[in-house]
This record gives C-alpha cells, sequence and structure tokens, in this order.
C-alpha cells in the first residue's frame, strides 16, 4: 500500500479533509498516551501544509498556495489554537501553520509534547472549522425541483 498521498493540495472544500485532520488528532492522541506510535496521518497531512506553504525564492516572507477560501479556514484554525494573540498579517498565519508542519513531520515528534498538543487542537480545529464552511456551501445550493 501507498503512503503517496494522490491529492497532496490542502482545499477547504476536500471531502477528505476532516476525516484526515480528526485521524491526525487520534494519532496524536494516542502518541501522548504512549498507547500507539502511527505517524502516516501526520506525514500526509504535513505533506498537504507543506506544499501550501512555500518559501519565497528570493527570500522573502513565505508564500500560500492556497485558495482564499482554504487560507480563511486555516486562519480560522491557527488563531483558535496557536496564542490568543491577533495574527496582523498572512505571513504570521503562515509561519504557524508551517510551524505546526514540522512538528507533524518531525521523525521522533514524541519528543516535543507541547508542539503535538498545539498539533492536536490544531486539526480539531482546522476540521470544525472545514467541514463546518463545507457545510456552508452545501447550504447555499438551491435545491433540486424534486426535493422541494
Amino acid at each position: 500500500m501507498s503512503t503517496v498521498d494522490p491529492n497532496p493540495r490542502l482545499r477547504a472544500l476536500d471531502p477528505d479533509l476532516p476525516f484526515l485532520l480528526s485521524e491526525v488528532a487520534i494519532d496524536i492522541d494516542n502518541m501522548l498516551l504512549g498507547t500507539a506510535n502511527d505517524k502516516t496521518a501526520m506525514r500526509r497531512l504535513a505533506e498537504k501544509l507543506s506544499q501550501a506553504i512555500q518559501p519565497d525564492p528570493d527570500g522573502g516572507p513565505l508564500c500560500s498556495r492556497m485558495d482564499m477560501a482554504t487560507l480563511t479556514v486555516l486562519g480560522e484554525a491557527v488563531f483558535e489554537t496557536v496564542e490568543k494573540q491577533s495574527i496582523r498579517n498572512i505571513n504570521e498565519l503562515l509561519e504557524r501553520a508551517k510551524g505546526i508542519a514540522a512538528v507533524l513531520a518531525k521523525s521522533e515528534p514524541d519528543n516535543d509534547r507541547q508542539g503535538l498538543e498545539q498539533a492536536r487542537s490544531f486539526c480539531v480545529a482546522l476540521s470544525r472549522a472545514a467541514a463546518a464552511y463545507s457545510e456552508s456551501i452545501h447550504d447555499l445550493n438551491p435545491p433540486h425541483p424534486s426535493e422541494r
């Protein structure tokens, strides 16, 4: 079985995103409890986040490769879980999300308990935000005439 994600893009409307995020949160819980050490889902999410946040080739601020909806949903999750201070710009948001991706990508993340706890909270918040966004978009579509 291949562990390569067929769709490495991070998208708010990806129907599998809330499930992946929940899986990562559960894996982190198990890791923190010392009952399991499966990092497959963590690495898939780290890959999605890493591909969504790219360094500027000229050494400038980070660049987002996400659509605005995904960036907004990501911002909600980061704000909810990372220091409750205001994030002044997109670069700060991307830096914090990149930090979470770095924790998830570590070969021995269980050595960073605080980072794992923050990553778990981030995954739960992003799962909720992505599911809520998906539901709000679904609610905008008018019902088919036969469903009225």
